[in-house]
Order: C-alpha cells, then structure tokens, then sequence
C-alpha cells in the first residue's frame, strides 16, 4: 500500500548511534488524504526513562511510564519503521494505535509528488 512517512528527526549519523535508545514522533499519511501520528520508542529508551524517573522521583520514581500512541520498537531507524507500519496497515491496526490527526489540505499536497492522493 501508497503510504508517506515523515519522521520527526530523521537519523543522522551521531544519532544513529542511538537508534536503540530513542523515540521518535512519525506521522503516517495514506493516500485518502488521512494522517495518522504515532510516538516509537525502543525497548531500551524504556528502560531509560524508567531509570531517569526512578532517580528523579517522575511517574512514582519509575513506577509506571505511559504515553499516548506508543508503539514498541527494536530500534528507530527508517527501515524498521517502516516495516512496522507496513505491518500495522496490513493487520488493520493502524487506526487504533495510532491517533488520525488533520487531513492533508489541498495546498499541502505538492509535498508528496504526483500520483499519490487517490
């Protein structure tokens, strides 16, 4: 299926270096104009973060971490994103994990190239 990925900080080689320890907002756009938002962290960013509110006392000292549209990843590089989104898509899942934000309006659709909107 036509899809178009935008990833809030697109990877560059220092933070490839983290690409196992981060998390990232990407937005998925279809080619009905709809546009799905998502935030991706690894496995190990959890651990990361449950450890920085452990020490700094934030969410009951690590107790419990949450955030609205996560998805659970190996690492955050493109490749793996967009496996995973692909996945979703496939499976029908899309729509539920992740939150439907505005349309694309006409006078943003010369960003994804000719042939893409239905």
């Amino acid at each position: 299926m036509k899809k178009h990925i935008w990833i809030n900080t697109e990877l560059s080689e220092i933070e490839s270096q983290q690409k196992n320890d981060n998390n990232v907002d990407v937005i998925v756009t279809l080619p009905d104009r709809t546009r799905w938002w998502g935030t991706f962290f690894t496995y190990q960013n959890i651990e990361t973060l449950r450890r920085k509110n452990k020490n700094t006392g934030e969410n009951l000292s690590g107790t419990y971490l949450w955030s609205i549209n996560m998805v659970i990843v190996e690492d955050v590089s493109r490749e793996t994103i967009e496996k995973v989104v692909d996945e979703l898509i496939r499976e029908g899942d899309l729509q539920t994990i992740m939150a439907k934000i505005d349309d694309v309006s006409s006078d943003s659709e010369a960003e994804y190239g000719d042939d893409f909107f239905e």
